[in-house]
């Protein structure tokens, strides 16, 4: 997906990491550049949704529902609809079928680092980029600590 857009973007493989703590340690970098993406499913309609957010901050899901008009819960196995084990799902909802909402702290960084759809796997590239390439709704959905 990248390549065929003409991204410019780091790659790396590491030993496998499932929390984002693992995967800052690994890359060696801020948690909070971390893209983590969290598949969603909606209460009342059933529909699964990719919230990505940096990975040193946890979902509001107070803020969630004003947004969205219903409450959030964890997907029981994101690889059910993803086709990526918990852990490894990037933030590219528009590649697996799900709407992308984005926090707007992401921007705080120039570059982003991301899982590429495996526990082995990282991306580094411009937050930029990802904007351009995912289009995602960029929304205040983080817990302010």
């Amino acid at each position: 997906m990248l390549d065929t857009a003409g991204v410019v973007y780091e790659l790396s493989h590491h030993a496998p990491v499932i929390t984002s703590e693992e995967a800052s340690r690994v890359r060696g970098v801020d948690m909070h550049t971390g893209a983590k993406a969290l598949v969603m499913r909606t209460d009342k309609t059933k529909q699964y949704v990719l919230f990505v957010l940096p990975a040193d901050l946890r979902l509001d899901k107070k803020k969630v529902k004003v947004l969205i008009g219903e409450s959030v819960s964890f997907a029981d196995d994101p690889a059910t609809v993803t086709g990526c084990v918990r852990g490894s799902v990037p933030p590219f909802g528009s590649a697996l079928g799900l709407t992308t909402y984005c926090d707007q702290r992401l921007a705080d960084n120039l570059k982003i680092n991301l899982n590429a759809g495996s526990l082995t796997d990282s991306v580094k590239m411009k937050y930029e980029d990802y904007l351009a390439l995912e289009r995602p709704k960029v929304v205040d959905i983080a817990e302010v600590p």
